[in-house]
């Protein structure tokens, strides 16, 4: 992983001037959040998109309620400081700032990165079409952050998910499949954000920090996400993306495979062929995806932090699930609900295998999720 930019500099750092935000929340949720709070009826539109909002309901999956500008969280920000921008386009510290202590107010953006295994999740003949294997799952997220005190609370988008290729068995012809999500997914099309809880035991380098487990949810409602078990069948399905399916819309990885002569992806099958008959496949696949996570780490300097990241069980098993809940064929055509059911039974089952880490850096003014995609590798 390449060194991360030094935004302002160890020194430049601001002490916290008092809570700048109002939160409206109703629980603790999500992609490190605490005590099952559902936000995914929360809506905001990345600067990408020219407007940023952020709204919550008063309880439930599908309440009602808009935080006034006061209460906006600047998400597409780096941040304000006391002062004017630095020279890096961050905040700048206060002219009160005590030497080397740390104000983590600001917009921040992070990458965890999981090592995983996995097996095909269908205890049938679809258990012979997916190969079991290993690899790593990365995901980018953005958050804007207020501290009082040792407690921060940030609100968070997913900026960027990137999974591991997948074999199939010689039964399915040896071939490769990839799952892509697009940056249009994440870069203006206005995917539900969440809450973050965390802690610090000091206000400089050197400080433990904490965030409690919390859960992202893409294309669907849960009403304690960090807790509930998995469902077997989606019936809260959304439609983040606005495509007119539920769920978020990924593409089937074309092209070569890695570098080399390592061949070609194929197309998702979509069901066991007739006898001398053509596979049919898919392009597209809608998903609906939970993952809950925990963080510890250091913060080596008041512009970035590192440590490990945590996946909990829950209901015996570890919080990284989804479902397929529909699919587009190769022809234009969308899928039948059983050949959407075979991928979701042919899809992999994630397990995390050993090491984890978190890396989060202070982010420029006017950052976006391109930004954060393009600052941590």
């Amino acid at each position: 992983m390449k060194a991360l930019p030094s935004l302002e500099g160890p020194r430049r750092c601001r002490r916290h001037a008092g809570t700048r935000l109002v939160w409206l929340t109703i629980g603790c949720t999500s992609f490190a959040a605490a005590c099952g709070l559902d936000l995914a009826g929360e809506e905001f539109t990345n600067q990408d998109a020219g407007v940023g909002s952020s709204s919550s309901g008063s309880g439930g999956a599908t309440g009602s309620g808009t935080v006034g500008d006061a209460g906006r969280a600047d998400l597409d920000g780096g941040g304000g400081g006391n002062g004017p921008p630095g020279p890096n386009g961050g905040p700048t510290p206060s002219s009160d700032a005590a030497p080397g202590a740390c104000d983590f107010d600001g917009t921040w953006g992070s990458l965890l990165t999981i090592d995983v295994n996995w097996m095909p999740a269908g205890l049938n003949l679809q258990t012979f079409i997916l190969r079991p294997g290993a690899g790593t799952i990365r995901q980018w997220i953005k958050g804007a952050r207020v501290q009082q005190g040792n407690q921060l609370e940030d609100t968070t988008v997913v900026c960027g998910i990137e999974l591991p290729d997948f074999q199939g068995t010689q039964v399915a012809g040896g071939q490769t499949y990839g799952v892509v999500f697009p940056d249009s997914l994440f870069d203006g099309m206005g995917l539900p954000s969440f809450q973050v809880n965390e802690t610090v035991t000091s206000d400089g380098p050197g400080a433990t920090f904490t965030a409690s487990a919390s859960a992202a949810l893409l294309g669907l409602t849960m009403a304690n996400p960090t807790t509930d078990t998995w469902p077997a069948t989606i019936t809260t399905a959304t439609d983040p993306d606005h495509d007119g399916t539920p769920g978020v819309t990924v593409n089937a990885a074309v092209g070569v495979v890695g570098a080399g002569d390592a061949g070609l992806y194929s197309n998702i099958p979509v069901g066991v062929p007739a006898p001398f008959q053509p596979v049919d496949v898919a392009t597209q696949l809608q998903l609906a995806i939970r993952q809950v996570t925990g963080v510890t780490g250091t913060v080596a300097d008041c512009d970035h932090i590192a440590g490990t990241v945590s996946i909990p069980e829950v209901a015996g098993v570890y919080a990284i699930n989804s479902h397929v809940i529909g699919c587009e064929l190769v022809d234009g055509g969308a899928c039948s609900d059983a050949q959407a059911s075979f991928v979701d039974n042919t899809q992999p089952v994630f397990t995390p295998s050993g090491k984890t880490t978190f890396t989060s850096v202070r982010l420029p003014a006017g950052a976006t999720c391109a930004t954060v995609r393009g600052m941590l590798k």
